[in-house]
């Protein structure tokens, strides 16, 4: 596991072929999946990126702690896609199965067979839908996409996707939460109904829902299966801010991408495939609702330290207490 915390260098104390067609062997009655690298469905080819043809990265995280820089930043890399929206689709295949290979697991096996089964079959649709993803962004070497529930899931995207590299955002927990209220805010004033409207300032709930970001992934890198220590990256939002330089070293040798010179984002503006003028998630009152003056904006560091501004001195205390073992596992001190 890699890890950048605070811009200080230090480690988190939480440790962090060939190609064949599809081939369907009936024997005794059952039908036996033979996963190859290429499967033919509707006469296009799709490659199978569990063991290639391009290299994958996924960027998760608690919402509200800087995955959409992160995700802007790998993307401003000429090897790397550009930004697009986020994989919620891919999480939301990945959920099921976790749903299926955890407490409705004997609901799978009338029609799949068994756990082997259903880990193939799925991997076989996000195979297919990662590889169309891929196309449709003109096959760049490395595809970076971001979902920061992609991290509740942890455990199974990594048994999913076993070529696939994880950059983690770790914000402030009081910076983080603080966002939060204020996304709820702007939900309650259009009249959306979402978990950040109906909690408003619950701290426990709102801790609850900040720590459910990253235990998967820190109980994950402690059981250390999956090689999960060679494809896990944390980066801090802080030292992303304040120690950017460093911090694009260490995400170039993390990710193999090269990054052009000078401050990402500051000349040129971020490589988007999206018009916020005219997509429809942008308009939207649920969606734009997390945006901020700082959205697809150069870096900076006027957001670090904001929570002063919207919580109150206990609020900020309980989020301390409640979220201390995420704070000590990144480095985090109390307020």
């Amino acid at each position: 596991m890699k890890s950048l915390v605070q811009g200080s260098g230090r480690k988190a104390r939480i440790p962090a072929a060939s190609v064949a067609p599809v081939r369907y062997m009936l024997e005794f009655g059952k039908i036996w999946f033979f996963f190859r690298l290429r499967v033919t469905i509707s006469g296009r080819q799709y490659l199978c990126v569990s063991t290639g043809p391009f290299k994958l990265v996924f960027v998760a995280g608690a919402m509200r702690s800087g995955t959409s820089l992160l995700q802007h930043i790998l993307c401003s890399s000429p090897q790397a896609n550009p930004f697009v929206h986020g994989c919620r689709y891919l999480t939301s295949h990945i959920g099921v199965y976790a749903q299926y290979a955890g407490s409705d697991q004997l609901f799978i096996n009338d029609y799949l067979g068994g756990q082997q089964e259903l880990l193939a079959f799925t991997r076989d649709i996000i195979d297919r839908l990662l590889a169309e993803t891929h196309r449709r962004l003109d096959r760049p070497a490395c595809l970076v996409l971001k979902n920061p529930e992609l991290s509740s899931y942890f455990q199974h995207a990594a048994t999913l996707l076993p070529n696939a590299r994880f950059v983690i955002s770790v914000r402030d927990p009081k910076d983080t939460i603080a966002s939060m209220i204020r996304v709820g805010e702007k939900h309650r004033q259009a009249g959306e109904r979402s978990f950040l409207a109906d909690v408003g300032r619950d701290i426990e709930r709102l801790c609850a829902s900040y720590r459910q970001f990253y235990l998967p992934v820190l109980r994950s890198l402690k059981e250390d299966r999956h090689d999960l220590r060679n494809r896990v990256f944390f980066v801090s939002y802080e030292a992303l801010i304040g120690d950017t330089e460093n911090v694009l070293n260490q995400l170039s040798a993390f990710c193999d991408l090269s990054f052009p010179p000078g401050k990402p984002g500051d000349k040129e503006g971020w490589r988007s495939r999206i018009d916020p003028e005219n997509d429809g998630i942008f308009q939207h009152t649920r969606w734009n609702a997390y945006l901020t003056d700082l959205s697809g904006g150069p870096i900076s560091a006027s957001s670090i330290g904001r929570y002063r501004q919207v919580l109150t001195g206990d609020e900020a205390e309980k989020i301390d207490q409640i979220c201390t073992d995420i704070r000590r596992a990144f480095g985090y001190a109390t307020a």
